[in-house]
């Protein structure tokens, strides 16, 4: 499942990403991944009903004994010696077992979407358990289809970069594909390989990922793609990997406020990523903000407290929509800002993660189209 990751990129960006934004801090400002990346990356709902349900520990640990209709405190039984619920997750392939035995046609379907989200959309770190919130979306299968499911795993990914920055943190999860996928839209010096495909088609799975070792060879990599971030300018974005409009038939990408899923809220703020829908960058106002939050070096406890108002936030999208027009104007150039925005950033940020030595930077390598003109010009053709 994991084979397709390039880990040592992701954990580059994880060291930019700011949880108080939930932007990346790159040397020509921020960068994140917004509501209309996951409509083409993935091709699932953006838009529909907020995935704001919420359950206390003991009614989701009851809500997954009535599922697999036996004690979760149990053993799953088989070749696995784990028991059915262990540190508040579900064990994921035994639920899937349990779902063909139980011979109820809406239950087996119901363990298979529960699987299937969880080891997609809301991949635990533990990799082979679910977390049971999923489970809350999937008891009607009649509102299926009414849930921003992109929404939700865009918030449960920025709580999972947010965590993935302290410290103590071990380990990154959430939709992993989607932040790979991203990081090869908008930056063409990462991208491999790409197959072509049908317009309707989910983005991620045109890239040819390749198998990368680990270890050493991960370290060394990890370490260059930190050199190649610190040396990136604007001009080095592909800022609208969908096209100028690729926006527009996305409306619920310029909403402003918190996403949820679950007991995750996070905020979503596209007025400070406004090159990405095609627009000069200006100073951004003031974001909407938790009411307070508890992010520990270790990562362990990692909490955000919204007040119970924000959640009416989503449901008010004439109100909550930036107006791009308004705020700004389109780029005359891709990667265009305002004079005094860099000013800006600089006071509120540091724009390199590598300290300066004396050793001699490593040539960047070429960009597919560069290799092309650097070939005609050689031979004049």
């Amino acid at each position: 499942m994991m084979q397709h990751l390039d880990m040592a990129l992701l954990s580059a960006f994880v060291e930019r990403w700011q949880p108080d934004t939930n932007t990346f801090h790159m040397p020509f400002g921020e960068i994140s991944i917004l509501l209309h990346d996951v409509h083409h990356i993935l091709r699932i709902p953006v838009d529909g009903e907020l995935m704001g349900d919420e359950a206390s520990q003991d009614t989701l640990k009851s809500d997954m004994g009535g599922l697999v209709r036996l004690s979760v405190d149990a053993q799953v039984g088989g070749k696995w010696k784990s028991k059915w619920y262990d540190n508040g997750a579900m064990h994921a392939e035994g639920l899937l077992v349990r779902g063909g035995e139980l011979k109820i046609k809406e239950m087996e379907v119901q363990c298979y979407l529960f699987v299937l989200l969880g080891s997609t959309l809301f991949v635990d770190k533990s990799r082979d358990r679910l977390r049971p919130a999923i489970n809350l979306f999937l008891k009607d299968h009649r509102r299926l289809a009414d849930y921003a499911w992109g929404a939700g795993a865009l918030a449960y990914l920025y709580r999972q970069l947010g965590v993935a920055t302290r410290a103590g943190s071990k380990g990154l999860c959430g939709c992993l594909t989607l932040l790979q996928a991203w990081i090869y839209e908008y930056f063409p010096l990462f991208r491999p390989s790409q197959l072509p495909q049908s317009p309707d088609a989910p983005r991620a799975s045109s890239w040819i990922s390749p198998r990368l070792p680990g270890g050493d060879e991960a370290r060394q990599r990890l370490v260059r793609y930190r050199q190649l971030l610190d040396e990136l300018s604007a001009d080095d974005v592909t800022w609208t990997p969908y096209g100028r409009d690729g926006h527009t038939d996305i409306p619920r990408s310029l909403y402003t406020g918190p996403i949820r899923f679950s007991d995750i809220a996070e905020g979503y703020d596209p007025s400070r990523c406004l090159r990405q829908f095609g627009y000069r960058q200006i100073i951004p106002a003031a974001m909407t903000v938790p009411h307070d939050h508890y992010r520990p070096a270790s990562g362990s406890s990692y909490i955000v407290f919204w007040d119970p108002w924000v959640n009416q936030l989503w449901n008010n999208v004439a109100a909550r929509r930036l107006e791009l027009d308004f705020a700004s104007r389109p780029c005359e150039q891709p990667s265009e800002i305002v004079e005094e925005y860099v000013d800006w950033f600089l006071t509120r940020s540091h724009p390199r993660i590598t300290h300066p030595t004396d050793e001699e930077p490593q040539p960047r390598p070429l960009l597919v189209h560069q290799v092309s003109y650097d070939f005609l010009l050689l031979f004049q053709i």
